[in-house]
């Protein structure tokens, strides 16, 4: 179900149409551990029911993070897979069993795997920082094919279609 168009928060549509995709994979750990939360919190207010559609979203990031993982030549990929593996089945088991014990476990993990990408998130930022040119250019952006289902704040992202502008003031060209 989409949300309506009144319930898109406007910064956080525009953070995830120019985030880069490290920083769109730390954004969805950073969502698994809210919702994470959120389940724990809907637990001790009884409402059970309601958790469901939490724990479920959770499944879904933790698929599309999972998912994401596709360079089999990288020696990481194996181990990040397993790892992947390793939380949809504790969040499976969650589901299944209720066991706040392994919600707070799966919590731990996304949380410490939130803090690693935020480091690279870091790392990468201040890197292409250290390398940019001594006058400001504006890159060529094309359709984001990275961009993340509604799991960040429950909205799909809407689908722009590329259009070039040729000529703008003071010579530059985008591509949006």
């Amino acid at each position: 179900m989409l949300p309506e168009s009144s319930d898109v928060n406007p910064y956080l549509q525009q953070e995830v149409l120019s985030a880069s995709p490290l920083r769109l994979r730390w954004m969805l750990i950073q969502r698994s551990v809210e919702l994470c939360g959120l389940v724990e919190q809907l637990w001790s207010s009884g409402l059970d029911a309601a958790s469901n559609q939490w724990l479920l979203s959770v499944r879904e990031i933790l698929g599309e993070l999972l998912d994401g993982i596709q360079d089999a030549d990288n020696p990481l990929s194996k181990p990040l897979t397993d790892f992947y593996l390793y939380l949809l089945q504790l969040a499976f088991e969650i589901d299944k069993h209720r066991d706040r014990d392994q919600l707070r476990v799966l919590t731990e993990l996304l949380e410490f795997e939130s803090e690693t990408w935020r480091i690279v998130v870091e790392k990468a930022s201040s890197e292409s920082v250290a390398h940019l040119p001594a006058q400001p250019i504006f890159p060529a952006v094309g359709p984001a094919s990275h961009t993340p289902t509604h799991h960040l704040q429950s909205f799909a992202s809407p689908t722009f279609e590329s259009q070039s502008f040729e000529s703008l003031p003071g010579g530059f060209s985008l591509e949006v």
